[in-house]
């Protein structure tokens, strides 16, 4: 990480871990007169109420602060001052080990310039803080007002090697607990306050941008004075280009001493507590002269100069294989949002494939990441964004709350009108009869094993708007539900075609329903040839869309905007019927926005399946409908509740566990069990676990062949091979009839050394196929080489593997951070028991962040409550809908307007939240006279969430009541008092 965060504790105390610790580290070869100094450190100040900006740190100044004091003056600066005050936040900046490397090996000049460049970086972050206004203060009654300070203190400290003597140039960024009050914001009890305590939420909420900002600062300056080039080195992070890996391993012993305390996949969290568990003191290590003779020493057993690589980055291996993987990629189906490379528009066009509405957090952090890579700095990117927004090629959408002048988020042209294209399409209210009410009455007749709920479903989703939603939880009988539908349209005369969002749950949808179904990238595929002046000849092409057609698009809320919008609108111009059916609940589109709550905010009714059928215990049945309903965490609380959740410490005991308890599952519902996992690293952990069970029980042989095969994360990794073993397909092989996600037994290997290997598969649907290794693998397109087999083992999946998998049995295994969409789908994939292990260590060290004591180990207690706080996040992406001023002329003519700043005092989130329930609501009550959803009454007034005086409220309400067909009368008042709405 390389901008770290770090909370100081209470009072004095906490300042002299900076300036007077003797077992610091300093400069090699000036550590006693660092120390002499009081630790070296230089004031920062965007104010200088307090303290002169660049001015040496005192000592005791320094610990006067850190208390809440002024060091002038000894009285307090703030409320609450004395030993029990927050001392501050440490903001850690570190650049990437190839820099303090260079640094290490460079004469006294290089040294002294790669320094400067790190200052300036160091500089040029803080500034970024500030402009950003990721520290706040509070006033108002119980501190609800935020405002920008008008002055932030921060002690820098820098120091340049790590706790084992590696070469590791970083600053300490400590931000007293004191910023200046900023003007005419004072009110009460803050209202003689000159200076207020400090909140670093979004300091937190920005800690990697701030990381990329530093970085991208200090890859300008780095480029300006010595020329480097720079590589991707992840997780957006970049190291400078010709000094191998194996030398910049040679001198991160620190880091690979964390590693190995914490493990390979351990969290920032688990990082720091590993960090403080192996910390040593420095008196142990030699200093000065010394440490320098030690340096040389290593690096003249590397036997390269890291300066002389730094200059030829053409021989770096690792550009040679990144430049190897980009040309293998495939175009995507959908050019990129907006053309061009550099860093804004890059990281625009990137998060753009996943989000309809970029925030100013993601794009800022992505976009100075890639500035970075490419010797670009901070400035860089702000003009470009600025220009970007100029020509209209950014849609700024919201202000942003602390940034004068700037915005919260953005869109593009392209997104904003097939959204409102989307919205168009599914704006087909009462439009005639496609399904005659006597079909539905037969298919309903005949299909007596439905309830009455399913029944007002089935009449709802048949009735005469161009598109219905069928909201269906999971377990709740959907598939038996939509079988009913499509006897009701055969009977009726309509073809019906059959859509989802992959080929997994089309298959699923064509077997339960009897109807053709395919993914729908593969209909927009075929929708597309068919335009060509001259397309090739296809086998079997995708089916046109008529006024006889009734279309069922499956799992819709895992669908796109662009793909929805390609469906609704395809059929609005057939005539045809839709029928959207999916839950919101359930696992979000991978591109796109929320698509599924854009179109039922327009349609506005809805059928609903919320009885829920899949679970055979009762308190599992109910906690699959609170889950449903949106509040995961009170459904994992009743798992927690019945001893169905277990913490288990580290990653290798919890996987143990979790096979144990899958083994026992499997015998009891005769194996049919599932393991639910969210990361592939731990799928592929726990299916090598698995294979080693089968094989100890005699149900798996042993490897036959290990074989080259793409995983989950797209690397060339081996595969062990037996008979018995179960495989799944990562992508679709249509010459072979094979599905991405569809999965086999491997019944027979043969090797021959001519024909290389060869499987015999047996399908989940009965289909036997024997095939060469070589012919698993995807046909080469645009002249690329053909590459390896994309398989892995079956036995354990993600979450969105699962997702539409029904099992006797589950065990969900929860090692990273979850969600409440990951909790809903991983534990309603049951019908008998499902049970839950969790990797205790990782939410321990996030518990142990918050104690005054990181190393106490935390309760039972409170590492299962930091679960279930991860189980109630709850993220639905932004549709552009959502943040425009006029619903209705958006919808029909794509117009984008901003919404006016609201009121203090007004909870925009919590008005939303209360007015989207209550539509809900009223349309589960089946409610008819609202025909017209009660948002486009109020948009179509254009009012927005502002004071109004009591005349135009009364107007405003006796306008509803005319809509509405009622009387309505509002009393006078004595006087006019305005309304917050």
């Amino acid at each position: 990480m390389t901008a770290s965060l770090h909370r100081l504790g209470a009072g004095a105390e906490a300042g002299l871990y900076y300036t007077n610790d003797s077992e610091r580290e300093a400069r090699p070869d000036r550590r006693d007169e660092y120390y002499l100094a009081d630790g070296g450190g230089v004031w920062w100040s965007s104010g200088e109420s307090v303290v002169r900006h660049g001015a040496a740190i005192d000592a005791s100044s320094f610990r006067d602060l850190c208390a809440g004091f002024h060091p002038g003056t000894g009285k307090p600066l703030v409320r609450g001052a004395g030993p029990g005050h927050w001392a501050g936040q440490d903001c850690t900046l570190t650049p990437g080990k190839s820099v303090s490397v260079l640094w290490m090996a460079g004469t006294p000049e290089q040294r002294a310039a790669i320094e400067a460049a790190h200052r300036a970086a160091v500089e040029r972050a803080l500034a970024f803080v500030a402009a950003e206004g990721l520290v706040t203060v509070r006033t108002g009654a119980g501190g609800v007002e935020r405002h920008r300070p008008s002055d932030i203190i921060v002690g820098r400290f820098d120091h340049y090697t790590t706790r084992e003597g590696d070469p590791n140039i970083h600053t300490h960024c400590v931000f007293i607990n004191a910023a200046g009050a900023p003007p005419k914001s004072g009110s009460g009890r803050y209202k003689s306050q000159t200076h207020l305590t400090i909140e670093v939420e979004q300091l937190y909420a920005y800690q990697i941008c701030v990381g990329a900002a530093y970085r991208a600062a200090l890859a300008e300056d780095l480029h300006r004075r010595f020329g480097l080039r720079y590589r991707e080195a992840g997780r957006g992070q970049w190291e400078i280009a010709g000094p191998p890996e194996a030398v910049l391993a040679a001198f991160s012993k620190r880091s690979e001493q964390i590693l190995n305390y914490a493990g390979a996949g351990a969290t920032s969290a688990q990082r720091e507590i590993a960090a403080l568990a192996t910390r040593r003191g420095k008196h142990e290590l030699p200093t000065g002269a010394e440490l320098e003779a030690r340096w040389r020493e290593e690096l003249a057993v590397c036997a390269l100069d890291p300066w002389d690589a730094a200059r030829h980055p053409e021989r770096d291996p690792a550009i040679a294989m990144a430049a190897a993987r980009e040309t293998e990629r495939d175009p995507p189906f959908d050019q990129p949002e907006i053309p061009g490379d550099s860093p804004v528009t890059r990281a625009a066009s990137a998060l753009f494939r996943h989000e309809s509405v970029v925030t100013r957090k993601d794009l800022l952090q992505r976009a100075l990441e890639l500035a970075g890579v490419q010797g670009l700095g901070v400035d860089a990117v702000e003009a470009e964004l600025a220009r970007l927004e100029r020509d209209g090629t950014l849609l700024p959408l919201s202000a942003a709350e602390r940034v004068p002048g700037a915005h919260a988020c953005w869109t593009s042209p392209g997104i904003a009108a097939c959204e409102a294209a989307m919205l168009r399409a599914a704006d087909r209210p009462l439009e005639r009869i496609w399904i005659t009410p006597e079909a539905v009455e037969a298919a309903l007749a005949r299909a007596g094993h439905l309830s009455p709920e399913q029944g007002e479903a089935v009449r709802h989703a048949a009735g005469p708007d161009g598109v219905s939603l069928l909201q269906a939880g999971a377990g709740t009988g959907k598939t038996t539900t939509a079988a009913a539908l499509v006897a009701a349209a055969h009977d009726s005369g309509l073809r019906v075609v059959g859509l989802a969002p992959s080929w997994v749950a089309a298959d699923e949808l064509a077997r339960s329903t009897g109807i053709l179904a395919q993914a729908i990238a593969r209909w927009r595929h075929d929708r597309t040839r068919a335009t060509d002046p001259d397309p090739a000849p296809h086998p079997d092409p995708s089916p046109a869309f008529g006024a006889d057609t009734l279309v069922l698009v499956d799992e819709a809320g895992m669908v796109s905007t662009r793909d929805l919008e390609a469906v609704l609108s395809a059929a609005q111009a057939a005539g045809a019927k839709v029928v959207l059916i999916g839950d919101r609940r359930q696992l979000a589109s991978v591109g796109g926005a929320s698509a599924l709550r854009a179109v039922a905010e327009v349609v506005g009714r809805s059928a609903v399946l919320e009885h829920v059928r899949r679970q055979t215990v009762d308190w599992q049945r109910a906690a699959s409908v609170v889950m449903a309903r949106g509040d995961a965490e009170a459904g994992l609380r009743a798992y927690a509740a019945n001893d169905r959740v277990e913490l288990i410490s580290g990653a290798e005991a919890a996987h143990a566990r979790v096979i144990a308890l899958w083994s026992e599952q499997r015998v009891v519902h005769k194996g049919d069990a599932l393991i639910v996992t969210r990361r592939n690293a731990d799928a592929a952990a726990l299916n090598a676990r698995a294979r080693a069970v089968l094989r100890a029980e005699g149900q798996l042989g042993p490897d036959v062949v290990a074989l080259p095969s793409r995983n989950r994360a797209d690397e060339v990794v081996p595969l062990a091979l037996a008979i018995g073993d179960v495989l799944r397909f990562g992508e679709s092989l249509p010459h072979l009839g094979l599905r991405n996600g569809n999965r086999a037994r491997v019944e027979a290997i043969t090797t021959d050394p001519d024909a290389g290997p060869r499987l015999r598969l047996r399908l989940e649907d009965g289909r036997a196929l024997d095939t060469a290794w070589e012919q698993l693998t995807r046909e080469p397109r645009f002249g690329r080489r053909s590459s390896q087999p994309k398989i892995v083992h079956a036995y354990a999946g993600t979450t969105y593997a699962a997702q539409g998998r029904t099992c006797c049995a589950a065990v969900v295994y929860l090692g990273a951070s979850t969600d409440a969409r990951e909790v809903y789908v991983g534990l309603t994939r049951h019908r008998h028991d499902a049970r839950v292990v969790v990797e205790r260590d990782r939410l321990d060290a996030l518990c142990r962040q918050r104690q005054a004591d990181a190393r106490v180990p935390a309760t039972d207690t409170l590492v299962l409550e930091r679960l279930f706080r991860e189980a109630r996040t709850y993220r639905e992406k932004a549709n552009v809908v959502d943040y425009t001023a006029d619903r209705v002329a958006f919808v029909r003519d794509g117009l984008l307007g901003l919404t006016e700043r609201v009121s203090p005092g007004v909870d925009v989130r919590r008005a939303i939240r209360a007015a989207r329930a209550l539509r809900e609501a009223v349309a589960w009550l089946g409610v008819d006279c609202l025909i017209v959803p009660a948002w486009r009454l109020v948009d179509a007034c254009g009012r927005r969430l502002s004071r109004a005086s009591a005349p135009v409220t009364r107007a405003l309400v006796m306008r509803f009541a005319r809509h509405l067909g009622r009387p309505s009368s509002v009393p006078p008042r004595d006087r006019d008092v305005g309304i917050e709405r």
